[in-house]
């Protein structure tokens, strides 16, 4: 199967299953000056820079700045089930 194959086929999916070692490259390709992933235990962690973090009920401090956070947990099987829109980091 072609790269470009496999690529459309992940763009199909509402989910993208992950195991430790996926969720690990998710985490080194989501780092950037306003957003990070990181490890909370064995949940995975999404912060979002953006303002309206201070009166959020998912709001978080995180780097001198407020931001939204994001939790996905590992189900019974060992797989973190990561959302489609964070399927664009996989590319």
């Amino acid at each position: 199967m072609s790269v470009q194959v496999r690529l459309r086929v992940l763009e199909k999916v509402k989910v993208l299953n992950l195991t430790e070692k996926g969720v690990e490259v998710f985490i080194k390709r989501f780092q950037s000056k306003i957003q990070e992933s990181f490890w909370n235990n064995y949940d995975l962690v999404i912060w979002k820079k953006d303002n309206g973090g201070y009166t959020d009920t998912k709001g978080m401090y995180r780097k001198d700045a407020w931001g939204k956070s994001e939790k996905i947990s590992v189900d019974q099987k060992g797989i973190w089930k990561l959302p489609k829109k964070y399927v664009k980091y996989f590319k």
